[in-house]
């Protein structure tokens, strides 16, 4: 069965990276500029479909663009189904007409803003898939020939309805072909016969349509490789390009077999999460991996790929990995690498801009080589929530100095970071030049030990946000304690935090944004 929820969190991490320097794109945190004065008259024309169709035939060609700007950013579709039935060159790209809704350190740690921007994008291809295909079936004026929506998310349901299109399409191409070669043969016949004539839903030109592609289900993955397949065809009339995959919960054998459909110059990002992926099945697929000279980020999370004490593989995935020259982004979360990050991580020639290596079981030697590796040249993204480094305080340290002059993310949430640990930690901080955003959630500190990680944090040039757990005190409970006071506690402790910061960075910088969060699992013998 097809699924119908949408996975909010597919759409962050290695495959869509954040421009983090630029503002929000949507809602209340989105700074807006002025707008012009044709910006102003585009916005108030697309409110109004008949008026939509008026303008449209009355001004230069160049002021449809600003129309369709202004029509996809408020959503006006029947504005949007004027403006593509009327569209005066072949192509559309949305990238050039939308802003990048990928941007700034919210997706990082507000949910709710990330699960805004996905709808968002899902609004854009959404309406621009389905009214493109109505308007080339009802035969409108369209010069469109090229629609392209990669960058933006897919919804699954409209994957499959573009991948049944595509099959439509190649059917009426072949009875196309057949009544023609029938049409021919009857002319050389002694008696005369009536000639038939194919109906064609699609014009005869060359459709192609190039997207991000999420599939979770056998249904769409058996559409799909269909669709894929006869796109590679001369004849095909209506064609589909994949730009970033985003397989879900289909196995090894499935995957493989719509990875030799999809074209092995246009595909940019993998993401094959939560497919119960073995180190055998790994070893199956990934000679079709190595097929893909322009892939830019691969993430194989949440899969069972267990590296430890498995050095055939390793070598196998570091040459995988090697082979692939614009690699900058990978995500090996959740399978098991204890002691094997070098050995996976050495052949690569270029430096990862974006590593995520949570629930991997690293260690201190893991940590050591990737702080001396030619990784930390260049990395600007790194994630090591959900491991043990309560022993790693010394390769930590040497981390942060190795990668300050470069790293502007760093997480390691739930990681058992202790007071001891992060006072050893603290003068290395110094080092982080253009980090922006730190999270230490799910942590056990001391309000001291914050308060000292906040005097220090604070005075980097570059940080803008960070993400850290309520002090343990907060917590502390005896036989009078209420809620409402758990409350008052957690209130004046952001208070005190923000004092700190104020503090340090006085008038001359923005004010530092601090989420604290509540711990999940609180150790009572701490309290």
């Amino acid at each position: 069965m097809m699924q119908t929820t949408l996975w909010y969190d597919n759409y962050q991490g290695a495959v869509y990276p954040l421009d983090l320097h630029a503002p929000p794109a949507i809602g209340r945190f989105n700074r807006k500029s002025s707008s012009s004065l044709v910006e102003i008259c585009s916005k108030y024309i697309v409110r109004d479909s008949s008026l939509t169709l008026h303008t449209v035939h009355c001004v230069p060609k160049e002021v449809r663009v600003c129309l369709m700007k202004e029509a996809l950013k408020d959503n006006k579709d029947r504005a949007i189904e004027v403006l593509i039935s009327n569209w005066h060159m072949e192509s559309l790209v949305l990238r050039d007409l939308t802003p990048n809704l990928f941007t700034s350190l919210q997706p990082l740690h507000d949910t709710y803003y990330l699960s805004d921007i996905v709808r968002q994008g899902l609004r854009y291809t959404t309406c621009l898939a389905h009214t493109f295909l109505e308007c080339v079936k009802k035969k409108m004026p369209t010069k469109l020939r090229f629609l392209d929506m990669s960058g933006y998310p897919t919804a699954e349901v409209i994957l499959y309805y573009l991948a049944t299109h595509c099959m439509l399409a190649h059917n009426e191409a072949r009875q196309t072909a057949m009544v023609n070669m029938y049409n021919t043969a009857i002319q050389y016949l002694p008696t005369n016969r009536a000639s038939m004539h194919a109906d064609n839903s699609l014009p005869e030109s060359v459709l192609v349509i190039k997207l991000d592609a999420f599939v979770t289900s056998d249904q769409t993955h058996a559409e799909l490789c269909k669709a894929l397949k006869v796109s590679g065809f001369p004849e095909s009339k209506l064609r589909l390009c994949i730009e970033k995959l985003d397989a879900t919960c289909l196995g090894e054998p499935k995957i493989t077999i719509m990875l030799k459909q999809i074209d092995k110059m246009i595909l940019k990002g993998i993401r094959l999460k939560y497919n119960s992926l073995t180190c055998d099945e790994f070893m199956k697929m990934e000679p079709e991996l190595r097929k893909f000279q322009n892939l830019t980020a691969l993430d194989l999370s949440c899969n069972t790929i267990h590296l430890y004490q498995n050095d055939t593989v390793c070598e196998r995935m570091s040459e995988t990995l090697a082979s692939l020259p614009q690699l900058t982004r990978l995500d090996l979360s959740n399978n098991r690498i204890k002691n094997r990050l070098r050995l996976i991580l050495q052949q690569m020639n270029q430096s990862l801009r974006y590593l995520r290596l949570c629930g991997c079981g690293l260690t201190n030697l893991d940590l050591t080589y990737l702080a001396h590796s030619h990784h930390t040249s260049g990395l600007q993204e790194l994630d090591i929530s959900e491991n043990t480094l309560s022993t790693c305080a010394i390769s930590l340290g040497q981390l942060f100095s190795s990668a300050g002059p470069s790293l502007c993310v760093f997480e390691a949430e739930e990681t058992k970071l202790n007071d001891e640990v992060w006072f050893t930690l603290i003068h290395h901080m110094l080092s982080l030049e253009k980090l922006l955003y730190m999270n230490l959630a799910e942590n056990n500190f001391s309000a001291n030990t914050l308060q000292c990680f906040m005097q220090v944090f604070a005075s980097l040039p570059e940080v803008t946000c960070v993400r850290i757990p309520y002090c343990r005190e907060c917590y502390h409970l005896d036989e009078n304690t209420t809620d409402d006071q758990i409350s008052m506690r957690k209130m004046q402790f952001i208070v005190d935090l923000y004092s700190v910061a104020d503090q340090v960075r006085g008038q001359q910088k923005d004010r530092l944004k601090i989420v604290a969060n509540d711990l999940s699992r609180i150790d009572m013998d701490h309290i």
